[in-house]
């Protein structure tokens, strides 16, 4: 069959967020045999990453950097652009398919398919891209972007034919927002074992953590709707116990100036290292020289539903991870197999959490053992994609669509 996915965000390097599951999914197509045609933005040419995915042809959005200071007003105006490329992209080549990575994408290829009635949509739903703008701006202008935004969103969960999404968690949130409930399968996030696996970083730790006790570590976009100034509050109570503990912070966001400002405000200074953005065949050796990984969330909606890919990316390198009790979250990791929970915005539970396991080097091995068994057993792309792709081909032999798999 022919497919079009489209996603928003950089997919070539790998940028993060949905990159990594929309780029196995295309593979897993292409693998498959299906006719794969792909709309991103990208950091190289059209030929050079038709040839890395094996696909047929790529459309060029227009990207926008995440990390970025004034990333918001640039999204508003690229992502009109966007969905009108998507949607002339849908009417052109008329797929059997089209894949969406979440409901700005998924806005264009319903616009798309008013030309192209025949063709499928999937709607990728990992996130709520509009439940927390304002933690960006409290201006006029943001509040008139989040009401139309959350009309848009809603339209593209009602309205495509097909929803798979990241957790059971997340099901319900489309549910409640007027998805049917039999329209929704769940393929959960995981992680890629060739690059993320355990590596030597012990030149790292010797580089940025000399002397340190312990290390923990917290990497990917730091931005402030996901409450980071949290870590360094909880920091601030282990250090008192661990003088030597050191955090890495691995990445960047809008949150960081913030960040290194309470850093410098509680004397924290020699106990943090901020990396700045790294590439992603970096970051395993981040992790493989870290003793503990940290996920933080607040208890809103979107966190809710959301399953991120660092807990599996720790738990690929062999490293136990702290995570918020959060609904999703509490779907891919029981408690005390290969993770430990902390309350969701309480610093003090955080850092007690943090030091049971810096105190505990037996545990830490058992649960970093636990967590690399996990993924293997469940949660790596290689599995989940095909299970996806799987899914799709079902939707569209069920829709009386022509597909030809070779």
């Amino acid at each position: 069959m022919r497919v079009l996915t489209t996603i928003f965000e950089k997919l070539v390097p790998i940028s993060g967020g949905g990159t990594p599951r929309i780029s196995s999914l295309i593979k897993a197509f292409v693998a498959r045999g299906h006719e794969v045609h792909v709309a991103s933005s990208i950091a190289v040419t059209k030929e050079e990453a038709i040839v890395r995915f094996g696909c047929e042809s790529w459309v060029s959005l227009q990207g926008v950097n995440r990390l970025g200071r004034w990333k918001m007003p640039k999204y508003l105006l690229a992502y009109p652009y966007n969905i009108l490329r998507v949607a002339a992209a849908v009417r052109r080549l008329k797929p059997d398919l089209v894949v969406s990575h979440n409901s700005v994408a998924g806005y264009g290829a319903l616009l798309g398919r008013r030309s192209s009635p025949a063709s499928l949509t999937v709607l990728d739903l990992t996130d709520l891209l509009f439940e927390y703008l304002e933690d960006y701006s409290k201006g006029g202008w943001l509040r008139a972007v989040m009401s139309g935004g959350r009309l848009l969103e809603n339209k593209a969960i009602n309205e495509s034919d097909r929803i798979v999404t990241i957790s059971e968690a997340m099901k319900g949130i489309a549910v409640e927002y007027g998805a049917r409930e039999e329209h929704i399968d769940v393929v959960h996030d995981g992680v890629d074992t060739s690059v993320f696996h355990r590596v030597d970083g012990s030149d790292l730790r010797s580089e940025h953590a000399r002397g340190a006790s312990h290390v923990l570590v917290f990497h990917g976009a730091i931005d402030p709707q996901d409450d980071p100034g949290l870590l360094i509050d909880a920091a601030r109570l282990v250090v008192a116990e661990h003088q030597d503990a050191c955090f890495w912070l691995v990445g960047d966001g809008s949150a960081v100036p913030e960040l290194k400002r309470k850093v410098s405000e509680y004397s924290l200074g020699s106990n943090f290292y901020f990396s700045g953005w790294v590439e992603q065949h970096e970051i395993p050796y981040y992790i493989s020289a870290s003793d503990v990984g940290l996920v933080v969330l607040p208890d809103v909606l979107s966190a809710r539903g959301r399953v991120t890919l660092k807990e599996f990316e720790y738990w690929a390198c062999g490293v136990p991870a702290v995570l918020p009790r959060l609904p999703a979250l509490q779907e891919v990791a029981q408690e005390g197999v290969a993770a430990v929970f902390y309350q969701p915005g309480d610093a003090k539970d955080l850092a007690s959490k943090i030091s049971r396991l810096l105190e505990d080097g037996d545990l830490r091995t058992r649960l970093g053992e636990a967590g690399l068994s996990v993924v293997k057993d469940m949660f790596e792309w290689g599995k989940l994609a095909d299970q996806f792709v799987v899914l799709c081909e079902d939707y569209v032999q069920g829709s009386g669509s022509l597909m030809e798999v070779s």
